[in-house]
């Protein structure tokens, strides 16, 4: 199976290549978004009162993705287990460092071979790039990454202790963005909704995960510029996973930057996912989350 989504392998060259993570804007201008359709795991974190999305592809590429923006603290923990490709506008000199120090190949906008300015759009939300681009920036012995999660097998059902029904989730991820998810049993996803609009992509498609985690995070204030926070993704603490028209209280588990985030039922078993793409809300505890 596809390490990133659960997904049987079918094609080896794949299965063997590199994750690519991008950072993409999500301000209301930035809207429509391109590519995140393509990606198996998708971050959402705080940022200066909206959010912003830490995309992560292996499985499937996307041939326009973006709008690209700038990375924060806590961007390079998130994908120093992941290593491949890590994609971004620039940053603030300390944030940049934080990357260029994680083991990944660090791609910026002033690799113009890879990222382009496209018309209709003003900056800074006209900056693209495209997946196939980025994964050919890997060096020769880049590997795949490793598991994401435990997945179902087989087609399993999405049972662990303690779930119970909900077909929706309304949270606020940051001060000023709102965001739904609508169980739909017709293609075993959850249609995203921000803003009170369904949050549309580039040519059509809606944001539809298989999988919503809320992962509550504690924000600490970044030491070298107070007006960053960023989720504290290395500890452990509280979380909430919605599949399969099922809420599961959870917790999750992240020992060193190193390590890929796990996460257990009340009975301190792993819990396995459906296979396809992964949404995580890197939340504060506290934070408006409504299950129903």
């Amino acid at each position: 199976m596809y390490p990133l989504s659960g997904r049987p392998a079918t094609d080896p060259a794949v299965l063997a290549r590199p994750a690519v993570t991008v950072k993409i804007d999500n301000i209301a201008v930035a809207r429509p978004q391109a590519g995140i359709q393509a990606a198996d795991v998708v971050y959402e974190e705080l940022t200066e009162g909206v959010t912003r999305l830490v995309v992560v592809f292996q499985s499937s590429a996307a041939e326009v993705v973006g709008p690209v923006r700038s990375v924060r603290p806590a961007d390079p923990t998130i994908v120093t287990p992941l290593g491949g490709v890590l994609a971004f506008s620039g940053g603030s000199p300390s944030a940049v460092d934080l990357a260029t120090d994680a083991p990944v190949t660090v791609v910026t906008e002033g690799d113009t071979d890879v990222m382009y300015r496209r018309s209709g759009r003003s900056a800074p939300h006209n900056l693209y790039t495209s997946g196939d681009g980025l994964r050919a920036k890997a060096p020769p012995e880049a590997k795949a990454p490793p598991p994401f999660a435990d997945f179902l097998r087989d087609g399993r059902a999405f049972a662990p202790a303690g779930g119970t029904p909900a077909t929706r989730l309304s949270l606020i991820p940051a001060p000023y963005v709102s965001a739904d998810y609508d169980w739909d049993p017709g293609t075993s996803t959850w249609l995203r909704t921000t803003d009170g609009r369904p949050h549309l992509l580039e040519g059509g498609a809606r944001i539809a995960p298989t999988t919503v985690i809320v992962q509550y995070t504690p924000y600490s204030e970044f030491v070298h510029d107070s007006k960053v926070q960023y989720p504290e993704v290395v500890g452990s603490g509280d979380a909430l996973i919605l599949a399969a028209g099922t809420v599961v209280p959870a917790r999750w588990s992240k020992p060193s930057p190193a390590d890929v985030t796990t996460w257990t039922d009340a009975g301190g078993a792993r819990i396995a996912l459906p296979p396809g793409q992964t949404w995580v809300h890197l939340v504060a505890p506290g934070s408006t989350v409504t299950p129903t």
